[in-house]
């Protein structure tokens, strides 16, 4: 049976349910639920038939969406959140900034939040969407030590989550506790940990791009980079903390992280980071011995998220660690 238009705020608690048929009713709830977008039907013989679910935790949101008919959805820029998008039915095409992906159940999507977004489900395209706050997404980042562009974090938008046991462990938590909204949010801890959970569990399966700016050819470096690059080379196995740099250069630390950018494009931790990867990367494919495990070499350079690891690896080199070692066997 087929209701009208419920209106729930963008506040709304409970895990709810909405379905409709009319165009103008589904573009209005489901804008108040994600965002202001504009809603067309491709096929007008199609029934809409919208089936909807909302359930928000503080900072995430979790939203189960599907149509029954073909339809395009330009949203307006994102500007506060990303949305990764997870096929549970059908397919949609999705274009993202200067990204276009085929969706379906294997292949999921990251919107990107001041990207211009242009998508077309198609009918019977069902999917299961994680609505993640900005700022808790860059809050995380900087806390490892990683630069945010002023313009934001941008994600490729092709995302394999069926990949990773950890991240469709999480999503099936959240959806669990969506059925539970209620109890739940009486908790401001619990709502805490949520938050944290699908912040971290992302940043593990799906690092973001990291464009670097590289180093002018013939640019010598000012005598303070050069003492702390050579540091960072020599005493790449050993714990490294930036005060310390700071230090051995003899300038404050604000002044080290700008000197790195200016000259090296990237944040000193940054750098100390790219080298222990080409050091593991080297490690990989120069092992003899045969017991030698993708997690050992990872953990021996100071990588201890080893999806974290395989996803940076894979953004250096173009394969993942373990190719690595296999092509090294081979």
């Amino acid at each position: 049976m087929l209701f009208g238009a419920i209106t729930m705020s963008p506040n709304s608690t409970h895990w709810q349910d909405f379905t409709s048929n009319d165009v103008d009713q589904v573009q209005s709830s489901v804008s108040s639920m994600i965002k202001p977008h504009r809603l067309s039907l491709k096929k007008a013989s199609q029934p809409l038939q919208t089936r909807m679910r909302f359930a928000q935790f503080g900072q995430i949101s979790l939203v189960r969406l599907g149509y029954g008919a073909d339809v395009r959805i330009q949203p307006d820029e994102l500007a506060g959140f990303y949305l990764i998008q997870l096929p549970q039915y059908g397919q949609a095409l999705v274009r993202c900034g200067g990204e276009e992906v085929e969706s379906s159940p294997k292949v999921a999507t990251v919107l990107n939040p001041n990207a211009e977004i242009d998508m077309v489900w198609r009918a019977n395209n069902e999917q299961l969407m994680l609505k993640i706050d900005r700022f808790l997404i860059e809050q995380l980042v900087r806390g490892m030590d990683m630069d945010v562009p002023e313009s934001g974090l941008v994600f490729p938008v092709k995302l394999e989550g069926h990949l990773s046991v950890n991240w469709q462990l999480m999503m099936r938590y959240l959806v669990d506790c969506a059925r539970h909204a209620e109890s739940i949010l009486q908790s401001p801890l619990l709502i805490s940990q949520l938050e944290q959970l699908a912040a971290t569990t992302f940043l593990g399966v799906h690092s973001p791009l990291a464009p670097e700016k590289p180093r002018v050819q013939g640019r010598v470096l000012p005598k303070h980079i050069r003492l702390v690059e050579n540091y960072l080379y020599e005493h790449a196995d050993q714990v490294i903390r930036v005060e310390e740099l700071a230090a051995l250069a003899q300038i404050s630390i604000r002044s080290l992280h700008a000197g790195f950018k200016e000259y090296c494009g990237i944040s000193p931790m940054q750098y100390l980071r790219q080298i222990r990867l080409d050091r593991a990367r080297t490690d990989l494919l120069q092992t003899e011995d045969a017991t030698t495990s993708v997690a050992d070499v990872a953990l021996r350079w100071g990588f201890m998220h080893q999806g974290r690891f395989s996803a940076e690896y894979k953004q250096r080199f173009g394969e993942t660690p373990s190719q690595s070692l296999q092509r090294a066997r081979a």
